[in-house]
């Protein structure tokens, strides 16, 4: 007898992952349940950057706007300065573009090496707040607060997650096919699994002021900017580039909440006495640097920060979540719509946790960058007027010149693989090592695919979306491919483009086929002769083995 569910989907957490995964489903067309144990969304801006390829996914989601209108307005720079104080002298800069510069770049780039959205100053309290407004208003997300999950336990068929409601204790069972923990660091979706997590915990102690001021002409003191990096370890973040404004700095490991006033911190960071006209949030927080062994386990699975911690340095945290979202997301709603197999679901963790595990890698790398440079660094002799001390600021200008990966790691926000995927089908080519600061665009099985625009002016990004997307540029025999996918209940969309067109030398063969996260799964120039064993396979219904037959498989039996 087949157990009434309550959802399809259970959603431990409503942070940006969360919430992206529950509108991701919704995209497919199913419902969920999103369980989070606060009443409101955050009021700590936690995150500042909403990178490329993260907004990418939010257009795909129709909340790339949404997102924008609460962030920075899209003519001011993503400068970040290195000074000895607020009154001291500057010694570098690292110059990036406005959403505005990069807008220009993006429209006049046809070669695949930009993307399809600019990225995003924001922090994660408008983030957020614009995708629960999604989610509220979405008839196919039942959000649930304040509620707080207890403990996850399943069966062959069926997950039970009992939650307890914040303020009566009431607690209650849900039933469900599947289950995601989105629930953060200290995921209880992670502990009743069992799951072991491997890294460093607690790699320092930082103290953290929320402020509101309009004492500009203090903070502005080295013109606009988007963070400050000061030689003495502290940092001030320009939130909005009007009056809401982040300091952090190092404390001792021991510090306790309550043992720093919050006005003083600002003041001994920026070296000025600057005018606090409010404390919006303080709080003393413990960068780690952590992946789960595992990222799931049976009808489970963990998402974001549950299965990955990393330092802020990179902006790595929130955007990878929200890939790890988009990437489980739709895996669960083709198996929930019927094509999906289950090796699609096994190849979350080999997708997704590989790109965790580097970019865990390469912020901790930022991180050392910074460390180092405040060994290096002198402040006092970086205000001298002397040759020594213009000297110092020449080394330290050259250091920081040559260390810019924290925000140029186009490498990383893009250029990430899934080409050892049991769902993707490699072909000849062997992908390329990855350069972590340079995007290369490609159509490798794996790969992102990349961005050109097309003769509507819209990103051929807009058209991967639900189901497969067979791209063809002059194949002539696609329909090998289109028959196989519709013998087996695949949702696939054809888009014919003209083989003289700009997208044809960046897709580098005339068929690509893509998944509806915008990976690429296969590439050829022609319709393979096991049509149905290649659908079948990067739709997770096919053993590994069978791809060595595909070449062989007569086309007539395969369709």
């Amino acid at each position: 007898m087949t157990r009434e569910l309550d959802a399809l989907v259970v959603i431990a957490g409503a942070g940006p992952v969360g919430l992206v995964l529950a509108l991701e489903l919704s995209h497919h067309g199913i419902p969920s349940i999103l369980v989070e144990r606060h009443a409101a969304t955050t009021t700590f801006p936690k995150m500042d950057i909403t990178n490329a390829r993260t907004m990418e996914l939010f257009a795909r989601l129709g909340v790339a706007d949404v997102v924008r209108s609460g962030g920075v307005a899209a003519h001011h720079s993503f400068d970040v300065v290195f000074a000895s104080s607020l009154a001291g002298r500057e010694f570098a800069r690292w110059r990036q573009p406005s959403v505005d510069a990069l807008n220009a770049e993006i429209v006049n780039s046809v070669d695949g090496s930009a993307p399809a959205e600019a990225w995003q100053r924001t922090s994660q309290e408008h983030v957020e707040a614009a995708l629960m407004r999604r989610c509220l208003a979405d008839p196919l997300i039942d959000v649930r607060r304040p509620w707080s999950v207890l403990e996850v336990r399943q069966d062959a068929d069926v997950v039970q997650t009992t939650i307890a409601h914040g303020e009566t204790g009431d607690e209650l069972v849900l039933d469900s096919a599947y289950v995601v923990g989105c629930d953060g660091a200290h995921s209880q979706v992670r502990r009743s699994l069992g799951i072991e997590q491997e890294g460093v915990e607690a790699v320092a102690a930082m103290a953290m002021v929320h402020f509101r001021s309009r004492d500009r002409g203090r903070l502005q003191a080295h013109g606009q900017f988007w963070h400050i990096y000061f030689a003495t370890g502290g940092i001030v973040i320009s939130q909005d580039e009007d009056e809401i404004w982040t300091v952090h700095a190092m404390v001792p490991p021991e510090t306790e909440l309550g043992t720093i006033d919050p006005i003083a911190l600002v003041h001994q960071v920026c070296g000025v006495p600057v005018e606090v006209d409010e404390v919006l949030e303080h709080t003393i927080w413990r960068p780690n640097v952590l992946v789960a062994d595992s990222y799931g386990a049976g009808r489970v699975f963990l998402a974001g920060d549950a299965c990955h911690q990393v330092p802020p340095t990179g902006g790595y945290g929130m955007n990878t979540g929200v890939a790890d979202a988009v990437d489980i997301g739709w895996k669960l709603a083709a198996m929930l719509g019927g094509w999906g197999g289950e090796a699609l679901l096994d190849s979350y963790e080999a997708e997704r946790r590989p790109v965790a595990i580097r970019n865990r890698d390469w912020s901790f790398r930022n991180l050392a960058v910074q460390l180092q440079l405040l060994e290096l660094a002198d402040p006092a002799l970086i205000d001298e007027t002397s040759d020594r001390g213009a000297a110092h600021r020449a080394e330290l200008a050259t250091f920081v010149a040559e260390n810019d990966g924290e925000n140029t790691s186009a490498g990383i926000e893009l250029g990430y693989s899934y080409a050892g995927s049991p769902v993707v089908i490699s072909d000849e080519e062997a992908p390329p090592e990855l350069d972590p600061l340079v995007y290369v665009p490609t159509t490798l099985p794996g790969a992102r695919a990349p961005h050109v625009p097309l003769s509507d002016g819209r990103s051929i990004l807009s058209h991967f979306s639900r189901g497969l997307t067979l791209v063809d540029h002059g194949a002539a025999d696609v329909e090998h491919i289109l028959e196989a996918a519709e013998g087996l209940g695949v949702p696939m969309s054809h888009l014919p483009l003209d083989a003289g067109a700009p997208s044809a030398p960046v897709y580098e063969r005339r068929l690509v086929l893509v998944r509806p996260d915008g990976h690429v799964a296969w590439r050829g120039d022609s319709a393979p002769a096991g049509s149905r064993a290649l659908i079948s396979r990067v739709i997770g219904h096919a053993e590994r083995a069978a791809v060595a037959t595909l070449a062989n498989t007569d086309t007539e039996e395969a369709k």
